[in-house]
């Protein structure tokens, strides 16, 4: 038997990275995924790379309308929906000091680091709730915890939605509803390791968590976050909720 065996689970952002992983994951472990992403040649992928439990359904978590396309899809396809992994998001290197910060780079983080996270929960949770309970794992980042600098946007939309996970929390959880966040250090995604394994940090960036040296225990692969995931979304961790998982190999103790 496996951990999530009759589990339905949407995982956004799937076509690459600690999404990816996870979903390859869920549907070992005996859940039923739908791969939502943006890149249609990655989601594809994804999905064929997931098994005959998978279903790519195109997704652009900033998108209302589209979110709650999707969420409606992976119930018409597989009879229910249990679990919703917000994994779709991330940083850009333009980010920088509130002060110096160019307001695009918060018209992009924002909507996809906290607003996608919020619209897939909108209608994600009542699916969840008609299908018996389940839960919602968000990820946020070791910024949160610690402070970034100067990457002031991305700190502000993940602390954002470390709140916005135990308000979820508190709200569903006489529904049957948990949810908890994770937040991972620098994990070696295709994304990070052409981002940072190339280069020094810069000077004027030189408090950036960004290299791979600083992390007591080492950097994570996807699969460490994805595992974390997995705990969360079985019924496992059905004391668990509300809770905010550093899996970061120990840097915000520092």
């Amino acid at each position: 038997m496996g951990r999530l065996d009759g589990k339905v689970a949407v995982i956004t952002g799937a076509g690459s990275g600690i999404a990816r992983a996870a979903a390859r994951i869920f549907t070992h472990e005996g859940a039923q995924v739908v791969v939502a992403e943006l890149n249609p040649e990655l989601g594809a992928a994804a999905a064929l790379e997931a098994g005959n439990n998978a279903l790519f359904v195109p997704t652009d978590v900033t998108d209302e309308d589209n979110v709650k396309d999707t969420m409606a899809k992976a119930v018409e396809h597989f009879g229910g929906l249990h679990i919703l992994f917000n994994c779709a998001g991330g940083s850009v290197l333009d980010d920088n000091r509130v002060t110096d910060v160019d307001m695009d780079v918060w018209d992009h983080t924002i909507p996809l680091d906290l607003k996608g996270p919020f619209l897939c929960s909108r209608y994600a949770i009542p699916r969840i709730i008609a299908s018996g309970g389940g839960t919602v794992i968000n990820v946020s980042s070791v910024v949160a915890l610690r402070g970034n600098h100067p990457a002031h946007v991305y700190s502000a939309a993940k602390g954002g939605l470390i709140s916005f996970t135990r308000s979820l929390a508190g709200s569903y959880a006489h529904d049957g509803v948990r949810a908890n966040v994770i937040c991972p250090g620098l994990v070696k995604t295709d994304r990070v390791k052409a981002r940072y394994e190339a280069r020094k940090p810069s000077a004027e960036r030189e408090g950036t968590v960004s290299t791979f040296e600083s992390y007591p225990f080492g950097v994570g692969e996807p699969e460490d976050i994805a595992n974390i995931a997995l705990f969360l979304a079985s019924d496992e961790s059905r004391m668990v909720n509300g809770a905010v998982i550093p899996a970061e190999g120990g840097i915000s103790a520092y």
